[in-house]
């Protein structure tokens, strides 16, 4: 009986193996001539965008997808010479490299588009560096799941997330310019509606690029967190969001009403106690702290979005962003410029030890924002897990921080110090509007 299986199983294995290197007769074509006639589709697909104008890609990098999403614009050239003409909506081209790379089509089990020649703006996100030295967890090589002439469906080969082209029905340029416009006109941030489900209520980090949505006064845990992409009339998410039976994706954005608008639900803005817009902010204030007091002033960086704080030393400045959903300004750690080929940065610390972690921050708290002389207080903000901010902390780094490359003593050259004679600032630390 046991050789009676065993010769009908060898019988069956050699039946297998016979049938390996036959075609299937249900396709008149091989495998390998499919996938060419399939990867000529695409290539005719991308190369004759409609209207004529290129592709604008929907770019989500890392797994997890915490930087938010942002915009390329590509133009594919006709079958041939395999070049692309590459923009994003913020990295710009180094100078000498331009913004063409080469491109291909090929299989690896499956058809592949990949941009194989250096491209500054398509590979910034892939690419490592000193503040990110396993990159950004972008994509350069994409799984092509499907081609038509309204999108073209991709899957990263490193992060795994689904990657979007729409054909532009406007030049590049003109639409990158709409985008950028919204990023910098975009001074919304907690927002609320009343839906199906009762009232629910979004916070928007537009500097990160996620929305984080959830019933109103739900603890976070119940919160749903998404990534999003700027448009020229508001924004998109990464992908539809069901909440509570109603569904989201794209977002129009009223300047003048301070609402945004999906699928017939209107979001209002709301104002937190103490909230002020981003333009009262800009000007000089009398910085005061147990050191002393001095003179800084706040000026405009990237238009509501972040300031350059300056008057602290003339060694270095600071960037302080504005949150839109809070109306407040927010100081992270950040490093601050270099000494003797030393990193130097601005860290924070809770009176026994200090993080050079970028994710902790301070923020302002204002005692009266009717008023032109107002003043600010600084706290911690509480974004980094329990770490109690009580102080700035000026330390040296060898190189990237870390345990090992920070020089103990913080800061020792005076002329770098705060107020030149100490690299801890202490709270309380005010601010207060210098009205002229």
């Amino acid at each position: 009986m046991k050789n009676k299986y065993i010769i009908v199983f060898s019988l069956l294995v050699a039946s297998l193996a016979s049938c390996q290197f036959k075609e299937s007769p249900i396709f008149e074509d091989t495998a390998s001539a499919r996938m060419e006639k399939y990867l000529d589709d695409v290539q005719n697909v991308i190369s004759h965008p409609k209207n004529g104008f290129g592709w604008l890609m929907a770019y989500f990098p890392e797994q997890d997808k915490t930087a938010g999403g942002s915009i390329y614009t590509i133009q594919f050239d006709k079958p041939g010479a395999g070049e692309a003409t590459i923009f994003h909506e913020d990295v710009q081209p180094a100078e000498g490299w331009g913004n063409t790379c080469k491109y291909k089509l090929t299989r690896d089990n499956g058809p592949v588009l990949s941009f194989d020649t250096y491209n500054v703006a398509m590979h910034y996100f892939s690419t490592s560096s000193s503040e990110h030295y396993q990159s950004m967890g972008g994509d350069f090589e994409f799984e092509v799941f499907s081609a038509c002439a309204d999108s073209v469906v991709m899957c990263g080969k490193r992060s795994h997330n689904i990657f979007k082209m729409y054909p532009l029905d406007e030049a590049p340029d003109t639409y990158l310019e709409k985008v950028k416009a919204m990023v910098q006109n975009m001074t919304i941030g907690m927002v609320e509606a009343e839906i199906t489900g009762g009232l629910v209520r979004m916070e928007l980090d537009l500097i990160g690029r996620t929305i984080l949505i959830g019933r109103k006064d739900a603890e976070d845990s119940e919160k749903v967190a998404v990534p999003f992409r700027f448009t020229p009339t508001g924004f998109s998410l990464y992908e539809t969001l069901d909440f509570q039976g109603v569904k989201f994706k794209d977002f129009d954005y009223s300047a003048e009403n301070l609402t945004l608008t999906s699928n017939g639900t209107v979001f209002t803005m709301i104002k937190p106690e103490g909230y002020m817009p981003y333009s009262k902010y800009a000007g000089k204030y009398t910085l005061k702290n147990s050191l002393g007091t001095r003179e800084v002033t706040l000026t405009e960086k990237d238009p509501g979005r972040s300031f350059t704080l300056s008057g602290l030393s003339p060694k270095y400045t600071l960037e302080v962003k504005y949150s839109a959903g809070q109306g407040c300004l927010l100081i992270y750690v950040q490093q601050i410029g270099t000494l003797n080929g030393n990193q130097v940065w601005l860290t924070v610390s809770d009176g026994s030890q200090f993080t050079w972690s970028t994710d902790a921050a301070v923020k302002t708290v204002v005692n009266d924002p009717e008023k032109d002389d107002f003043m600010l207080s600084l706290k911690d903000a509480g974004l980094y897990s329990s770490f109690g901010i009580s102080s700035f902390w000026l330390a040296e780094f060898t190189g990237a921080p870390s345990g090992d490359t920070y020089i103990k003593g913080g800061v020792t050259s005076d002329d770098w110090k705060f107020f030149e004679t100490d690299p801890e600032m202490s709270f309380p630390i005010t601010l207060t509007k210098i009205v002229e």
